[in-house]
């Protein structure tokens, strides 16, 4: 026997007493130090090595998880085959396989009159069997073992053995270590803290974000007094605020690693908690191009899009701008549903060259395909990897730092997969790509950190016997601290209540909690402790373990951050520009009447949409969206009149004769609509749309034939073009109606609920498609209105120039008429002239550079898709922080 052992509770303890450089020592021994597990794992080793006793095979927690599932699903399948698929496998799984840690480390026998605790003791009867069969045990069964063979005798023990870290025992640990004094060892626990008693402060904080404010302010505080100091940071729900402290952290101590290039630099501080390697972008994108499968399945479009605007495959950097060109055309141009293999076909069509990528793509797909319908987990491994290798991942350029610890931490995943071949036996492709996303997200990723970072960033377990020159513990709320008992749901409660084992009842976390706080209060020297008095509008309270705590006198600190800094300081200066460049000589700008739309809704919009040509990229949907729906509504009713003609023969039409024409019309837009768009309706879907679309026409047409007037429509989907100071205007007009006295109505589909026509009265007319018509390229318009198309209150909404002409359509001068005062507007000439004149003014401000963000009401910007250039947050917070002139409106908050 030789040296001293140190067993920690956490192998962050471990390393933390492995790195320690004693005090004026150039060369020393490295401390021994590890966790249980570790140390017993070994003596494992060595009794398979030796021949001590030829020791069950040890699970590890992937391999329990899953064979706890099949156990799970083969029983379910035997006694609930109907309602299997409601229960939640690995939710399961990992409740019994913490039951069965449970019954090992506290001696609790499995069984109960409840059903769930009766459903596990079965569960566990068939789990140990196959162990048995199989030559495996679980880890905690395994550690039972050796703690006999050392009471046996076995094993060469160190002389003395000292317990770090551990605020209690489980009955599994404390048999250790009597066995360990039976044999002679020196067991002791370490006492050593940094004080015996600190200087503590109770800081009650407005919010989480305050909290964290005040954590990050500190920090800062004695890094700057004292920059070789040892910091901790502790909170018992760290995951909730991991995200907050890490930017908050750089942004106060790392400013700089807002550069791209800096994102991967070192950093002062360490979070204990790590993410899931699956969240990783390098894996990320590892495992959606093998979800990829043999490219003959149909995927989502929003899938297709995150691999070719992504990078880690291919040439994701040389042909970044042709596969953005790519997936925008694939948006466009492509089925909501697609393939894979339409990629190439599409880039060929579209003339888009990006080579390198078709050829990665196509060379992945191939491997994939040409792999055995089912096959081990080894053999899945080993094709896949195989299949990204094709694929060009991890791509081109060279990996930071992190990506590469995350490359081989996957391709560790990897070449294990193998150690499952027992397990699972052959299985099919999507079946093993999802066993090994399982394993990537229960696999913790943590990039090494160098070196000892001066701030480390807890759990209260993380933090089992560290010490520090000043510690910060957060979050000591009392929802919080003490944690809520969460007992295991397959065990009998009072069984657990009486072995006091782990989150088991009230009692059980409040003594847990007392132990820890007491062990935080002498980690440092001075320690401050705070709670969130709100969190929303939901009042929070104290921790009870606070109470005899001096509160501080100090109120908490708060942090500058660069963006508070930026709209504080004199950085960001304001400046009115409201103008961009007048439209130039010969300069072409796009939009028609949409143009003339957007200026008068909001002039920046007009500007960004139409003459910078920024647009939102189209966004796929499952089916067909309203504007693909409108689409063929106008196409159905163009067909039907181009057909039918005028109200006579629509007159003529009864019964089986007009069902067949509108039958007739719907199956010609229907078939229009798939030719232009290059898509094939599935059957069934395309019956249903054209069923609707020929309720939909049927129930208007009842619309039409009520009409008062006799009318023919000369003209469907209707080409004009005018020049307004100096801007050609492009439109389609979707339909004119010539009257018998030869006037024209002039009108306009529309298959949505919410139409305005008040604004035609308005200084800026924010519908000007009809009264562009009217006032400038037809001398002979009555009536301008728009046809509502739908199933639900069908009817006319305009103005006319006298009564009779359109039913539900009032004339001017009527008395029920209410968008067009009679003082203002006493006949149609007047109207017009109105039209005339705002839709010039409209266009001068076009012509002018008027660009302002300017808008009457900000819900007229729902369909703008440059919103986000209008950066209307900002535009927000000036109105809110005090009389600020808002560029070229005129507004003042």
């Amino acid at each position: 026997m030789s040296e001293t052992l140190f067993l920690c509770a956490t192998s962050r303890l471990a390393q933390t007493l492995r790195a320690e450089v004693p005090a004026g020592q150039t060369v020393w021994q490295t401390c021994r130090a590890l966790t249980m597990g570790q140390w017993l794992g070994g003596l494992a080793d060595e009794a398979l090595l030796s021949g001590i006793e030829d020791l069950p095979l040890a699970l590890d927690s992937d391999a329990e998880r899953l064979l706890w599932e099949q156990v799970i699903a083969d029983s379910l399948a035997s006694g609930a085959a109907e309602a299997a698929p409601l229960f939640d496998l690995p939710g399961l799984a990992a409740s019994a396989m913490e039951a069965q840690a449970l019954c090992r480390s506290f001696g609790m026998a499995a069984g109960g009159t409840a059903d769930e605790a009766q459903l596990f003791a079965g569960w566990q009867e068939s789990f140990l069997k196959r162990c048995r069969a199989a030559g495996w045990i679980d880890a905690a069964g395994l550690q039972r073992q050796l703690v006999r063979l050392i009471g046996e005798g076995h094993f060469a023990l160190p002389e003395r053995v000292v317990i770090a870290g551990f605020d209690r025992l489980t009955p599994l640990e404390r048999d250790l270590l009597e066995v360990l004094t039976g044999r002679g060892v020196i067991v002791e626990k370490s006492t050593f803290f940094a004080v015996d008693r600190s200087n503590a402060q109770v800081f009650a904080c407005a919010d989480v974000n305050a909290e964290c404010h005040a954590v990050v302010a500190w920090a800062a505080r004695q890094l700057a007094a004292n920059p070789a100091a040892r910091l901790g940071i502790v909170a018992p729900d760290l995951a909730a605020v991991r995200d907050r402290l890490a930017y908050l952290l750089d942004d106060v101590l790392h400013p700089a690693a807002l550069r791209p290039d800096a994102a991967e630099a070192p950093r002062c501080f360490n979070f204990s908690l790590g993410r899931p390697l699956a969240e990783q972008p390098l894996v990320r994108s590892a495992l959606a191009l093998l979800a990829l499968g043999n490219g003959r399945s149909k995927l989502e479009q929003e899938r297709l899009s995150v691999l070719l605007l992504g990078g880690f495959w291919g040439a994701a950097d040389s042909e970044a701008d042709a596969r953005a060109r790519l997936d925008a055309a694939m948006r466009r141009e492509l089925p909501y549903f697609t393939t894979p293999g339409a990629l190439p076909r599409l880039a060929e069509r579209a003339q888009i060259p990006c080579p390198q990528t078709i050829a990665a793509l196509t060379g992945g797909l191939e491997v994939l395909a040409g792999a055995s319908r089912s096959q081990r987990p080894g053999d899945w491994g080993q094709r896949f990897k195989a299949a990204l290798a094709a694929f060009g991942w991890p791509g081109e350029r060279s990996l930071s730092s992190d990506e590469f610890q995350a490359r081989r931490a996957f391709v560790e995943v990897l070449d294990s997969f193998g150690r499952f071949d027992a397990l699972l036996g052959a299985l099919p492709q999507g079946a093993a790509l999802s066993r090994l996303r399982d394993l990537c997200r229960q696999r913790v990723f943590q990039p090494e950190t160098r070196g000892l970072p001066a701030i480390q960033v807890l759990g209260v377990l993380e933090s089992a016997g560290l010490q520090f020159d000043a510690l910060w513990v957060m979050g000591m709320n009392d929802d919080r601290w003490p944690p809520p008992p969460r007992p295991n749901p397959l065990l009998p409660a009072e069984l657990q209540r009486a072995a006091g084992s782990a989150h088991a009842c009230a009692e059980v976390e409040l003594d847990f909690a007392r132990r820890v706080h007491a062990r935080l209060l002498r980690a440092a020297p001075q320690v401050e402790l705070s709670w969130a008095c709100a969190e929303g509008n939901r009042v929070l309270r104290p921790s009870p373990l606070l109470a005899g705590l001096p509160a501080a006198v100090d109120p908490a600190g708060r942090v500058e951050t660069p963006a508070s800094r930026l709209a504080a300081g004199n950085a960001c200066v304001q400046i009115d520009d409201a103008l961009a460049p007048p439209v130039g000589d010969g300069e072409k700008v796009s939009g028609g009447s949409w143009l003339l739309r957007a200026q008068a809704i909001c002039p920046a919009w007009a500007f960004y949409r139409f003459r910078l040509g920024a647009e939102a990229l189209d966004t796929p949907v499952e089916g067909l969206d309203p504007a693909a729906r409108g689409t063929l509504v106008h196409g159905a009713l163009e067909a039907f009149w181009r057909s039918v003609g005028d109200a006579e023969q629509l007159a003529a039409l009864a019964g089986a004769g007009l069902a067949q024409a509108i039958a007739d019309a719907v199956s010609q837009a229907l078939a229009v609509f798939e030719e232009e768009t290059r898509t094939r309706l599935p059957a069934r879907f395309r019956a249903l749309e054209g069923a609707r679309l020929c309720r939909l026409l049927e129930r208007w047409l009842a619309v039409e034939a009520d009409r008062p007037q006799p009318f023919a429509v000369i003209a469907c989907e209707q080409p004009a073009e005018v020049e307004i100071e100096g801007i050609r205007v492009k439109m389609v007009v979707d339909r004119i109606d010539r009257l018998a006295d030869g006037r024209q109505v002039i009108i306009d589909y529309k298959t949505g609920a919410s139409i305005d026509i008040r604004n035609w009265a308005a200084a800026r007319i924010t519908e000007p498609q009809l009264p562009i018509y009217a006032a400038l390229v037809n001398d002979e318009v009555a009536a301008v209105v728009f046809a509502k198309v739908l199933i639900d209150k069908p009817a006319f909404a305009g103005v006319a120039e006298s009564r009779d002409i359109l039913p539900g359509v009032q004339g001017l001068g009527e008395e029920r008429q209410k968008i067009f005062p009679p003082a203002e507007f006493p006949d149609w000439v007047a109207v017009i002239t109105h039209w005339r004149e705002r839709l010039h003014a409209v266009a001068r401000e076009v012509k002018d550079g008027v660009a302002a963000v300017s808008f009457s009401d900000e819900a007229e910007l729902k369909y703008c898709d440059v919103l986000p250039l209008l950066r209307l947050p900002e535009r927000r917070r000036l109105l809110r922080e005090g009389p600020v002139r808002l560029a070229g409106t005129g507004d003042s908050g």
